[in-house]
């Protein structure tokens, strides 16, 4: 809960105004037998709202806080409560307004504001600390470096059991503390055989690593700065433990996690409430695109069928979310569905290409039935575009950094492609190009950009010619 705990306070500020003036309105009836608040009653219920959000805003109550976040959170919210209710004794008493409404009702909006705001955030603290206390909800954790700034970092997450943490493993060149351990968790090795390890844990799914902490001291920036660069080519996320002083890292965004405060070397903003938000497009969007394109999809399956002998869809082996295999949804377009350890990609006037899947492919026809791929999670609306394992595998080792466009999940449609990089990836520049686009959209995402994308790519498949 922690790391997305500025998304969870983003919420509270809609809840909180909802409880006030939900109260509000109940009180006023229950002292009344009327709904409705006369205009004297509506303008001291603006003045709250107003003050509420000043003096909340100035109390932090929708800042993270690390530790103990159910603590210090009731007990901020108690103090700017309590500032409220003096600020608008003090603005009645000198405006001599307090004939104006019931000091009763004024009495209970307050206590029973209070409860809910309370109430509220107890149950979001139980329901993420009862969720992320399973292992199967937990983030498996490498922490690069076992000195003092490690240990601390390892200290946190295993006190801070509650934030959806599980500590796999430490490292750390020092071989005296090779094959040790500290609190029970195992000292595996020295920095450099971290690398295989991720690896090898990513070969596991319930085991891959989603989180790599460096936690080594700025004075080793060399280091850092050359794991920072090995780290880009997994599907791990990469964060730093800062030692306060040293580089400079003021690009990056600040997370906080387990009450540590971590650098973000990924560069993405898709985490947390921001990930949900951008499922919860795709799911609206993607059901809205089914219903209206259902004509085509139905005419399309009838022509294939029609034409050649063979299946109407076929699916291909990918890669996905943390570079996880997934099976990408396709309308068949060619005399046969290849998905071994050697696909050669779809050329101009490629003999594989039936007369439909031509027409189609001009089109991208073949790519809506990935809509059911976006619907079962293992794809977005937009996002970086999956390509054959075969091909990942390939330029994986030519392409540096080529994995971290797997740190979300795959699109239907993407930056790179509604800026010209579509079509074949013959020469290895072509692939470095689609790269850089895919990264720019993974650091600079928002849900305006995803409708620009999805707007720009009605133009793109229209007058794009790279589509074969």
């Amino acid at each position: 809960m922690q790391q997305n705990q500025t998304e969870t306070n983003r919420l509270f500020q809609v809840f909180d105004i909802l409880c006030i003036v939900a109260c509000a309105v109940l009180m006023y009836r229950i002292r009344n037998s009327f709904w409705y608040l006369p205009s004297d009653y509506q303008k001291f219920l603006l003045v709250l709202l107003l003050t509420t959000f000043y003096v909340f805003s100035w109390r932090d109550i929708y800042k993270p806080h690390r530790g103990r976040w159910l603590y210090k959170s009731l007990s901020n919210l108690s103090i700017a409560w309590l500032i409220v209710a003096l600020c608008l004794g003090m603005v009645t008493f000198f405006t001599k307004s307090g004939d104006s409404y019931s000091r009763l009702w004024f009495i209970m909006i307050f206590l029973s504001s209070y409860g809910l705001m309370v109430s509220g955030r107890i149950v979001s603290w139980n329901y993420s600390k009862n969720k992320n206390a399973h292992q199967h909800n937990q983030r498996n954790v490498v922490i690069i470096g076992a000195g003092q700034l490690g240990k601390r970092a390892c200290d946190a997450i295993l006190e801070e059991h509650w934030a959806g943490l599980h500590l796999v493993s430490l490292f750390d060149d020092d071989e005296g503390m090779r094959n040790t351990q500290y609190r029970g968790i195992n000292i595996n090795g020295n920095v450099d055989e971290a690398l295989a390890f991720i690896e090898q844990q990513r070969q596991h799914s319930e085991h891959a690593v989603k989180e790599v902490w460096i936690a080594l001291p700025l004075s080793a920036a060399g280091k850092i700065q050359q794991l920072q660069s090995e780290l880009e080519n997994t599907a791990t996320n990469v964060f730093l433990v800062p030692d306060l002083f040293g580089s400079d890292f003021s690009r990056y965004s600040m997370v906080e996690s387990a009450g540590i405060t971590l650098l973000n070397l990924s560069s993405t903003p898709i985490i947390g409430g921001l990930e949900k938000a951008k499922r919860a497009e795709d799911i609206i969007i993607s059901l809205l695109m089914g219903v209206i394109l259902s004509p085509i999809l139905l005419v399309t399956a009838i022509a294939i069928k029609l034409e050649s002998n063979g299946p109407v869809f076929f699916k291909q082996r990918r890669y996905g979310l943390d570079g996880k295999e997934i099976l990408v949804w396709k309308f068949r377009s060619m005399q046969t569905s290849q998905d071994g350890d050697h696909v050669p990609q779809a050329r101009p006037k490629d003999s594989r290409t039936t007369r439909v899947g031509r027409f189609i492919r001009r089109f991208s026809l073949d790519e809506l039935p990935q809509l059911i791929n976006v619907l079962n999670g293992t794809m977005s609306l937009v996002g970086p575009r999956p390509h054959a394992v075969a091909h990942n595998e390939y330029y994986r080792d030519k392409v540096h950094g080529y994995m971290a466009r797997h740190k979300i999940r795959p699109g239907m449609t993407g930056w790179a492609q509604v800026n010209g990089c579509r079509g074949e990836t013959e020469v290895i520049e072509k692939m470095q190009r689609r790269l850089r686009y895919d990264l720019e959209y993974i650091q600079n995402w928002s849900i305006a950009l995803d409708i620009r994308i999805l707007f720009k790519t009605l133009s793109t498949v229209m007058f794009d010619k790279n589509a074969y």
